[in-house]
Order: structure tokens, then sequence, then C-alpha cells
């Protein structure tokens, strides 16, 4: 008797925690939808929009926009630290003595003279310490039906320690040897030939590493999108998708001490595996070779997938 009740109370357990796990996702998919929304990236439905009397006689609304492109440098430091409200930011390795800015900006607006005004309101801040310089994009207030952005195309020397923050943007990193923090709200994060340590978090956006070696940690988060990674992970790498798939394609000749749950989705190991593998659940050595590191895999919603 007792062995049935434990039995039902399991899977009522079960049951109420894929259930707060589907309205999690739900919600998640609400609120970034009315996020997207409030930055013009997605149309409000008409069925959502408080009615307004148009005239009839009216013309349709006409947006005109403008951008231009502005030039900059700064003496070559050891760390760069860029804060980019709107826009993409694009580093890349090269064979520079100083960091090489060009910075893209777009407006749009009702009229010319008011998309001018947020044109001419958008800066690029840089200031040179000792150790580091810092970038500081600023933006002006802006309307509802009015857009702007700011993208940071940067060539660096190939060493450099990098801390990146976007509100709404793509951040792309190219050819860079030293110690990342990427952060995005909203927006994609692509590594490619990066080597050393990384954080990299995105509230809405997917993660894409590939043809790169991590070292000491790796720390790897999207709230809401996929996370696909092909590389050499680090010592310890954590990776976490509340709403998303993992995908990891490792070297053959390395191996790695794994351990991952998904709460509710699946689990595929298609690499030399020893260990446990339940339907929520995975742990013990997965590849052949030398041991690298450990990996710590989390997924909420979504599927996990090893692969050589």
């Amino acid at each position: 008797m007792e062995m049935i009740e434990q039995g039902f109370l399991e899977r009522r357990d079960g049951f109420m925690r894929k259930l707060a796990i589907t309205i999690t996702a739900l919600l998640l998919c609400a609120v970034t939808a009315l996020m997207l929304m409030s930055v013009g990236v997605i149309p409000v439905p008409e069925a959502f929009r408080w009615p307004v009397e148009q005239p009839a006689a009216l013309p349709a609304a006409h947006h005109s926009t403008l951008h231009e492109s502005t030039k900059y440098s700064a003496e070559g430091k050891p760390r760069l630290v860029i804060d980019n409200p709107r826009g993409n930011i694009l580093v890349r390795g090269a064979a520079v003595e100083q960091v090489e800015i060009t910075m893209f900006v777009e407006a749009s607006a009702h009229t010319a003279q008011r998309a001018q005004e947020i044109l001419d309101g958008i800066s690029l801040a840089v200031t040179t310490l000792e150790e580091e310089n810092r970038l500081l994009v600023s933006m002006p207030r802006l309307e509802p039906d009015e857009q702007a952005r700011a993208d940071l195309t940067i060539w660096v020397p190939g060493e450099m320690d990098l801390e990146l923050r976007l509100g709404l943007g793509n951040v792309q990193v190219t050819s860079i040897q030293g110690e990342l923090q990427a952060y995005t709200h909203l927006g994609d994060i692509d590594l490619q030939d990066y080597e050393g340590s990384a954080h990299l978090e995105t509230h809405l956006g997917d993660i894409h590493v590939d043809s790169s070696r991590f070292t000491e940690k790796l720390t790897a988060i999207s709230h809401l999108g996929n996370i696909n990674i092909a590389a050499s992970l680090a010592q310890s790498s954590v990776l976490e998708t509340a709403l998303g798939d993992l995908h990891l394609h490792l070297p053959a000749d390395e191996s790695y001490l794994l351990e991952g749950t998904v709460e509710l989705g699946s689990i595929h190991i298609g690499v030399p595996f020893d260990g446990e593998q339940h339907e929520h659940s995975v742990q013990g050595t997965i590849c052949q070779g030398e041991r690298r590191g450990s990996i710590s895999a989390r997924l909420a919603l979504g599927s996990f997938s090893v692969t050589k």
C-alpha cells in the first residue's frame, strides 16, 4: 500500500513539475512578444490596438530614414568595454596596434527633420584609461513610431579582454584570445575562432560557437533560445537554457565528465559514453581521449544532444 501511494505521489509531482514548466514557457513567450512589440520589432495586432478614428482624406504615413558612418580610433589597451543600447557589436582580431572603430548609425521618423534630430543625438564616447578603453553609445529618447540603431565594427589586436553589453542587438566576436563577457537582452551571440574563458548570456536569442577553444571557465546561458557549440570546452563549463535546445559538437580526442538534466524534453548522446542515462538526466564520461574538464548542462524545456 505504501509503495502504491509513493508511486502515485511521484507521478503527481512529476506531472505538476511538467505543468509548471509548460506554464512558465508560455508566460516567457508572452513576455517576449510584449518586449518585441514594445521596441517595434513586431507590430501590435489590430485587435489589441485602441481604436482611433482616422480622417479618410489623410495620405498613408511615410517614414524618412537617414544614416551615416563615422570612424574613431583609440590607443591599444589590454581590455575593451563596450555598452550599446541599440545596435550590433562586431569585434575582430587583426594585425593592428590600436583599436579601430567604425560606427554606422541609422534613424527613422515621420519627417526628415525629426530623423536628422535623432541621428544627431546618437553619439559614441571613447574613454581611454590606464588598462582599458571604454566605448559608450548614447541614444536620444524615441517615440513609439521612431527607430534608431548604432552598429559598431571594431578591429583590435588579437589578444584582448572584452566586456560587451547590449540592449537590443547581436554580438559577434572573431579571432580573439583573452577573457570575454558578453550580455544582450534581445539578440544572438556568435563566437568564431576564439580562445580563452567566457561568460555568454542572452535573455532572448541564440548562442553559436564555432572553431573555438575555451580554457578555464565557460558559462553559456540563453533564457529563451538555442545553444549550439562546436568547440573544445573549458575545464569547467556551465550551459543552461530555459526554453530551447542545447547541442554540443565535441572533438573526438577529448573527454569530459558530464552531468545533465532536462526537465521536459529529450536527451541524445551520440558519442562514446560511460555512465548512466535516464529519461530526464545523464551522468558519466563522454567521448574518449584526454580528460579536459567537466560539463554541467541544465534545460527546462528542450532537447539536449552531443555529437562528434
